[in-house]
């Protein structure tokens, strides 16, 4: 039986040690990481850091991707007009970056704290017409908008694999794709790996992070599973860190990465 192949990993910006991002880039490097993912609050403030990133990625910074906090579905039209506005903003960014996915997270905020005023449907279909934009635009410029499902306590009206691949599958368009992970996984998904290994014609990117939200090997996600049906379903995209940290990030960020080429990854 063959080897499976080592994924690219990269660690969300925040996570990492180092005052800018080559301090970052230096420890990741150092850590077993591939690239950074960018994290994109603010869209002015992102942005704004174009020039120092196109620097950065001069001097060899590997930039792959982008995590937004949310595509917001919650409260009124114009709140939903200013989520999508944002994602096409990172979009631009990301490309002239060199990097190919923007992360969505379809998310209303934490325990859902601004509710939708709309039905379900009505947020389905609002969500399948805004990602039909997206996509056309990320497709002009040669990048993937990755829609992430998020757990039934922070958003709706998606929060499965298959779910996004419904809605990926209506816009049509090769720039549509769907972002797992990991965490939200944990708790929606009855069969995590096989779950993975359905969506994987659709998976664009893979944000990792374990059941109690930290880092991969501090709960109990079954990352040989979760890398055998990746392998099986012929995923060759990044991989990234997106969570919280059980311990210092000199201590816990290489073990975990460790961890993970030990499971596949």
């Amino acid at each position: 039986m063959s080897a499976m192949p080592l994924w690219k990993i990269a660690c969300q910006e925040q996570l990492l040690p180092g005052a800018s991002i080559e301090e970052k880039w230096e420890f990741a490097q150092s850590a077993g990481f591939d690239g950074i993912e960018l994290r994109a609050r603010d869209d002015e403030a992102f942005e704004a850091r174009l020039g120092a990133l196109k620097r950065a990625v001069g001097r060899g910074v590997v930039l792959p991707a982008v995590c937004l906090d949310g595509l917001a579905l919650g409260g009124d039209v114009d709140r939903c007009a200013d989520a999508f506005r944002q994602v096409a903003a990172r979009v631009g960014v990301i490309a002239a970056l060199g990097g190919r996915v923007v992360v969505a997270p379809v998310s209303d905020g934490p325990l859902l704290q601004v509710p939708s005023q709309r039905s379900s449907t009505e947020d389905y279909l609002t969500l399948s017409d805004g990602l039909r934009l997206l996509a056309e635009r990320a497709a002009r410029e040669g990048v993937s908008i990755c829609l992430q499902p998020v757990n039934r306590y922070e958003g709706h009206p998606v929060n499965t694999l298959d779910q996004a691949v419904g809605l990926c599958r209506a816009v049509g368009l090769p720039s549509a794709r769907v972002a797992a992970g990991t965490f939200h996984m944990n708790i929606e998904e009855a069969d995590p790996a096989g779950a993975l290994l359905a969506a994987g014609p659709w998976l664009g990117h893979v944000e990792l992070a374990d059941s109690n939200g930290f880092e991969p090997g501090a709960g109990h996600v079954d990352w040989w599973a979760a890398f055998a049906a990746l392998d099986a379903a012929g995923y060759d995209g990044w991989t990234g860190f997106s969570c919280r940290l059980s311990g210092p990030p000199e201590a816990v960020l290489p073990a975990s990465v460790s961890l993970l080429r030990q499971a596949g990854g």
